[in-house]
């Protein structure tokens, strides 16, 4: 009876560990990831006070994207040396700051330097990289559908924060704003520091062992996981980070300009915003809802069919060219706030399952730095096609081509698409 009861509460208490991970993670990620989104709402108030073209303000963004990118491989492998406590408490920090000091600044290379580099920098530090080395050791089975939640985190911190950033630029403009966001990032820190992360590190007693080795589509416990040289080495390597390349260069380049392009139709700015706001709720809905079919069907065959969403998606937004259709923005708004990040988990999976081990946090950090900058070229390619054509559609046809792009190697890797 004691043994039967002390399994119950072992398990018990893995179950809580293991969910009490996805909820540091989940709300972390959802705070600075929105946040970091939420500058889709500064855009037009920025531009207009400062007399900036639209390419210039969104080459800020894109500065941000590229630099929590390209901090992916430094982050993973400071996740690796230090563990999360201390980079999750640096990355608090890095936020709160590059917050309060974008209400200070005046000219643009000091938006590159605060929001680009420092608030970059802060994204990597609490974003996908940790949450996929920390859910991996305490999630096997239902590794895709944790990840999906985790990921769902980013479409629950836009829903939120738009319209919340938006009320506080119209009540105090945007430099007040951004001093209220430092003091919402401040408010996470005392949860980050109670969370017992040596346990959160430790992982699952029972499965902590890589997943997987490269190249190889099915488990294989006990096997160290790969260096970060032999991982590079495979297509799939490549075949993810191209696809986490070209989906975010699709997404990053419509959504940034989407509010002030439903404004240039004909929408106010309230209604433009709740609309950004509704994409983010529809987000957590399409994540979790592919994982779900990603565990059923597949995640290649859930994949795909979420592209062709996308792309449909992004073709109704340029309809919306002849004036406001509530019913064309309502599928727009579906078709791409339901799909916006839900290839995210099943490639994180694909990661994990033949790439997980010891060194897990630098090769995903590695992949995930080419979402980064195709984040970065898409939010700045956006604006450009703005600048250079006087209109919105350019960007749509180069979304759409983009899309097809990063659903290749779904089709053409034979280690994606079975894994």
């Amino acid at each position: 009876m004691n043994r039967e009861r002390h399994a119950t509460d072992r398990a018990a208490g893995i179950a809580k560990m293991a969910l009490l991970v996805l909820a540091v993670t989940f709300i972390a990620n959802a705070l600075v990831r929105g946040i970091q989104d939420t500058y889709a709402v500064f855009l037009l108030p920025i531009s207009d006070d400062l007399g900036w073209q639209r390419a210039a303000v969104s080459s800020v963004y894109s500065v941000t994207f590229a630099v929590a990118g390209l901090s992916g491989p430094l982050v993973g492998w400071l996740f690796d040396r230090w563990g999360p406590r201390r980079l999750y408490v640096l990355g608090v920090f890095a936020a709160a700051a590059g917050c309060a000091l974008c209400s200070q600044v005046q000219t643009l290379w000091q938006f590159y330097l605060v929001l680009g580099v420092l608030f970059g920098f802060a994204a990597a530090s609490v974003g996908f990289v940790p949450m996929a080395a920390l859910l991996s050791r305490w999630f096997r089975e239902r590794l895709n559908t944790a990840l999906a939640i985790g990921h769902a985190s980013h479409g629950i911190g836009i829903l939120l924060l738009a319209p919340t950033t938006q009320a506080l630029i119209a009540s105090f403009g945007w430099r007040q704003a951004y001093l209220a966001l430092a003091l919402i990032v401040l408010a996470m820190l005392p949860l980050v520091l109670l969370v017992p992360w040596r346990r959160a590190v430790a992982g699952h007693p029972v499965y902590m062992r890589p997943q997987a080795a490269p190249g190889d589509g099915g488990d294989r416990d006990g096997l160290p996981g790969p260096g970060l040289g032999a991982a590079a080495r495979t297509a799939a390597f490549w075949g993810i980070a191209l696809s986490f390349f070209f989906t975010s260069v699709a997404m990053f380049s419509v959504i940034l300009q989407t509010p002030a392009y439903l404004e240039a139709v004909g929408y106010s700015p309230s209604e433009a915003a709740r609309a950004f706001g509704l994409l983010g709720l529809l987000l957590p809905v399409g994540m979790i809802g592919f994982g779900w079919l990603g565990d059923h069907i597949g995640r290649r065959r859930a994949a795909l069919i979420s592209y062709v969403i996308t792309f449909a998606g992004i073709f109704s937004l340029t309809l919306l060219s002849d004036g406001p259709s509530p019913w064309v923005l309502g599928f727009f708004v579906i078709a791409f706030g339901s799909t916006f990040g839900s290839r995210g988990p099943a490639m994180s999976t694909i990661a994990a399952r033949l790439f997980g081990g010891p060194h897990f946090g630098r090769i995903y950090g590695s992949v995930t730095a080419l979402m980064g900058i195709g984040g970065a070229v898409g939010a700045w390619l956006g604006g450009y096609l703005v600048d250079t054509t006087g209109g919105y559609l350019a960007g749509h046809i180069a979304a759409m081509i983009a899309i097809v792009c990063g659903a290749t190697p779904f089709v053409v890797v034979p280690a994606i698409a079975r894994t």
